[in-house]
């Protein structure tokens, strides 16, 4: 069927088209509606192909999805000489085009210009606002700004920083870890500017707001319909109040606005230009003063928000960590905790990063001699200036545990010195430790891990894991290596110190397992203490380790 049937036999089967001109078996211009349409036929021998429409010598303003430029289609001289737009039928990978026949996709593009074009106004006003920023971003050349927002639900004041063309817009009172850094000279890097006001505000009824189009171009009429429509109630009321008690004396007012469109949020922004800077309400300057809009792209950066869109839990949001060992597996697991929601962390290790950490290090050979805590704090703050590290240059002790107690939500052990798991074990068992701790370590070879996840209420612990039925002190009973395999693991340098070999696979899925183990507990799916063990083939949960009854340190424990 595929090699016989053309676009214009396909096309006369409307009664709604009329075909105007073929121009060869693959290209037809047609009418529709009133309006001509150029379409080109998907490839017969690309089965990913689909097929392309265009509208011709049209501005097609009424109608979304209709691309914003020209579009040079006629480099060979067949087509008539015109404007060509293209029209937008497909969302990204929303149709997998090597499912259908030439013929389904000739119907498919067609079946779908008709329903587009047959849309009532209130579908149209529901496609344009779904497409809002890309015809909103189009309208504007101007540099985008960034805004960095704690909550988006409510009116808020902003402040304005710049750094070269950068520009950013900050709900008053966020801490960016970046804001007063300075350069080699002293210079802030980041600076406050005070002679515009800014203003953040939500509109709860987007009805009848549209976006910019093809020579229709927003004005202050547009800003001033949001604020003061009487039809329709755009924002809302303690809004309208805010914006009647804020007095501001600038000549010029940016406003971000944020909009609902089905799952997610538009934001936008607009400066409002005022013929004077009069001390007036923000209600009446914009009203009495505004005369002219300058459109801004917006691009929404605070930490929260970038992980909604990917769609990480929120978990960790607001939570602080206490981090303690800093060495390859702390590497691979302080980026992942940030890298999901973890904001605020605090890191305890006095080790240097040496060369022979490198290949099992998170990030590369950068800071070889420097102190491992604040390697990882230098690019965890890099990850986002919302991001906050607290670092420490030695060893976590007793004293420092107790005070860390008092601040923390969450503690993380990734040293493998057992003496020292068991010390801060018991610890904290005598502080009556009231948050989760879990232990990660490694087993030497680089095939077995474990997570051992502790509340300090209830049966089982770390030194569980050292003590026989008759409470006596033996060797780790989770250890899954044979003595033989443990002893070829160890590298000697021949000064009695030694260092153990594993590969950088061990290190990422135990990383995976512990994000999702810290996701389990705090939704309540883990009520007891657990101990995980973790191959490269299974992940098993032994129940005949802990608690044990004749442990000195939690076996007496109700």
């Amino acid at each position: 069927m595929d090699n016989k049937i053309t676009i214009r036999e396909i096309l006369e089967t409307y009664d709604s088209i009329i075909v105007n001109q073929v121009y060869t078996e693959e290209i037809v211009m047609f009418k529709l509606f009133e309006k001509d349409f150029l379409i080109i036929g998907p490839s017969r021998k690309d089965l990913s192909s689909k097929a392309q429409i265009y509208l011709y010598n049209d501005e097609g303003t009424d109608y979304p999805h209709i691309v914003l430029k020209d579009i040079d289609i006629n480099k060979e001289g067949m087509l008539p000489i015109g404007k060509y737009r293209g029209i937008c039928l497909y969302e990204h990978e929303s149709v997998i085009q090597s499912l259908f026949s030439y013929e389904e996709k000739i119907i498919d593009v067609i079946d779908r210009l008709i329903k587009l074009l047959s849309m009532t106004k209130t579908e149209q006003e529901r496609e344009f606002q779904k497409e809002f920023l890309y015809y909103w971003n189009s309208a504007t050349d101007l540099q985008s700004v960034d805004i960095y927002l704690k909550q988006d639900i409510k009116f808020t004041k902003l402040e304005k920083y710049c750094r070269k063309k950068a520009t950013r817009y900050v709900e008053s009172n966020m801490e960016l870890t970046d804001i007063n850094n300075c350069d080699t000279k002293g210079n802030r890097i980041w600076q406050r500017h005070i002679e515009t006001e800014a203003i953040f505000i939500p509109i709860i009824d987007k009805r009848d707001i549209l976006p910019p189009c093809r020579n229709h171009s927003w004005t202050i009429g547009n800003v001033k319909e949001i604020i003061y429509g009487k039809q329709i109630n755009h924002i809302s009321v303690d809004t309208y109040f805010q914006l009647k008690n804020q007095i501001v004396s600038t000549q010029n007012i940016i406003i971000v606005f944020a909009m609902n469109e089905l799952k997610t949020k538009i934001y936008f922004a607009v400066m409002v230009k005022c013929k004077n800077g009069k001390k007036r309400t923000l209600f009446d300057k914009i009203y009495e003063d505004g005369i002219d809009v300058v459109l801004f792209n917006v691009k929404r950066k605070d930490y929260v928000y970038l992980n909604e869109i990917i769609g990480n839990d929120s978990i960790l949001y607001n939570k602080k960590i206490l981090l303690v060992g800093g060495g390859s597996l702390g590497s691979y697991v302080a980026p992942e905790l940030v890298e999901n929601g973890a904001s605020n962390i605090v890191i305890y290790d006095e080790d240097k990063l040496e060369d022979e950490n490198k290949m099992r290090w998170r990030f590369g050979g950068w800071g070889v001699g420097l102190n491992k805590a604040e390697i990882l704090g230098f690019f965890l703050e890099r990850f986002h200036p919302q991001v906050h590290v607290e670092c420490h240059k030695n060893n976590l002790d007793e004293e420092s545990l107790e005070l860390e107690l008092q601040n923390v939500d969450l503690i993380i052990f990734t040293i493998g010195n057992s003496d020292e798991q068991l010390k801060f074990n018991r610890v904290l068992n005598k502080l009556n430790c009231k948050i989760p701790v879990f232990f990660v370590w490694l087993e030497a070879g680089g095939m077995y891990s474990h997570i051992l996840v502790v509340n300090y209420k209830k049966q089982g612990c770390f030194e569980c894991l050292y003590t026989n039925k008759d409470g006596k002190l033996v060797n780790n009973r989770a250890a899954l290596n044979t003595e033989i395999q443990t002893e070829n693991s160890i590298l000697r340098n021949g000064c009695g110190g030694t260092r153990v070999a594993y590969g950088t696979s061990i290190l990422l899925r135990t990383v995976s397992v512990l994000l999702n183990t810290i996701q389990k507990f705090f939704s309540g799916n883990i009520k007891e203490n657990i101990l995980i063990d973790i191959s490269s083939e299974v992940v098993s949960y032994p129940d005949d380790i802990i608690p044990m009854k004749g442990c000195n340190c939690c076996g007496n424990r109700k």
